[in-house]
């Protein structure tokens, strides 16, 4: 999909996002070997948690902060309420002992495709839509300091 020049950091990042899932998911298949993912659940714990620390938390951060505003009131409800769910799930399988992570585990990796996904074909299409150039580039630069590194 193209995307606009001021949005692709955030789509880099969701592809960054994708391959969490994905090897998540396999991982908890039993195909940990095919995605290059721990094959341990305190291994996939931990890739969980440096990604929602290095990726998701400023990422979701700067989607709520910068597009926020351009949004529809039910996209940005929705928006924050999948930020904060993905953050709770990464949490509870912290928390949790034994094989009760592979649950929190399986649902944060199926929220976080899906919640990529919508934001990809529905949500940053309507932002490229609805906001001026102008907007969307200082949009970009902002989205640039906070997340390239």
């Amino acid at each position: 999909m193209r995307r606009h020049r001021a949005l692709r950091p955030l789509s880099s990042e969701h592809h960054q996002a994708l391959l969490v899932a994905f090897k998540v998911q396999k991982s908890l298949a039993g195909q940990a070997e095919t995605a290059g993912a721990p094959t341990d659940l305190p291994g996939l714990v931990t890739l969980v948690r440096r990604f929602e620390e290095d990726v998701l938390v400023p990422h979701a951060r700067a989607e709520e902060e910068l597009l926020g505003a351009y949004l529809t009131p039910g996209d940005i409800d929705r928006l924050r309420e999948e930020h904060r769910e993905l953050r709770r799930l990464a949490a509870a399988s912290r928390a949790s002992r034994g094989e009760a992570p592979r649950r929190e585990l399986a649902a944060f990796a199926e929220l976080l495709e899906r919640h990529v996904r919508w934001e990809e074909r529905e949500l940053f299409p309507y932002a490229e839509g609805h906001v001026d150039a102008a907007t969307l580039a200082d949009i970009g630069g902002e989205i640039e300091k906070r997340l390239v590194r």
